[in-house]
């Protein structure tokens, strides 16, 4: 049997497992591939040959998730958003996010309409900056905290090195002195490697624009502000991911 035959039957399989799935009052199946208006047609059609497409490349994929109250509810809000995109990356990433859910269902569906709506409103660049601030999280948090402690540190090693009024060949405060020399250097060099994540040239685009998608990101409570009220930090320039902003990052990386 050719692959052209198999995603013809498998598209068949597709059509008649989606019957089951009530939809407004109509089988999925009549509003999935019948819909009348020919652009969310054409939209509904390529989706499903990306998603058949998947199935004919896998199909070990077990399709008895897809008849649970949940995957029938997540399909709906998929269609929903499906329509209204013409960004053929999304479609992909609806498609993943479907497969994902018929491998191993996720525990809290509750919030995956929430996150369709996030990659809906979201653009590509918008996302590509939230997934390279997932380094600036609760971690960078912690060893920004550190960093500071540990320069006060070696200030008060230095103040009693000043104070040391015998002259010897080895000061007393010398190993403490190279020790947290050395962890502030550690940590220095780590966030000085994660700073090209914060300039908009980076990501291709100007600061304007860059301040813009950040708001946006900031606004949907993904990522926040630490530099607000801080002295010499503008507006929007030392951003952080939040919790939720890293729950929704790895939600999109185990659906790929």
């Amino acid at each position: 049997m050719s692959k052209i035959d198999n995603k013809e039957i498998i598209i068949s399989t597709v059509k008649s497992v989606f019957g089951i799935v009530p939809f407004a009052g109509t089988a999925l199946n009549e509003l999935f591939f019948g819909y009348r208006t020919n652009l969310k047609q054409k939209r509904l059609n390529n989706f499903v040959e990306i998603l058949a497409g998947h199935f004919t490349e896998n199909q070990d994929v077990n399709l008895v998730n897809i008849k649970t109250e949940d995957f029938s509810d997540l399909f709906e809000a998929v269609l929903m958003r499906v329509v209204k995109t013409k960004s053929n990356k999304k479609l992909v990433r609806f498609k993943n996010i479907l497969i994902k859910e018929i491998k191993n269902p996720t525990e809290h569906p509750e919030l995956i309409d929430l996150y369709l709506d996030l990659i809906t409103s979201l653009s590509e660049t918008e996302l590509v900056i939230l997934f390279h601030h997932k380094y600036f999280d609760k971690t960078f948090d912690i060893e920004r905290e550190q960093l500071d402690q540990l320069k006060k540190r070696l200030n008060k090693i230095n103040e009693n090195k000043k104070g040391e009024t015998i002259i010897i060949v080895k000061s007393k405060y010398e190993d403490d002195f190279n020790e947290v020399t050395a962890q502030i250097k550690e940590i220095e060099d780590k966030h000085k490697t994660l700073e090209k994540y914060r300039i908009s040239e980076f990501y291709g685009i100007d600061d304007q624009n860059f301040v813009f998608y950040k708001q946006r990101l900031f606004s949907k409570g993904l990522v926040l502000d630490w530099g607000i009220g801080r002295i010499g930090v503008r507006p929007f320039k030392k951003m952080s991911i939040t919790e939720f902003g890293t729950e929704f990052i790895d939600f999109i990386i185990e659906s790929e």
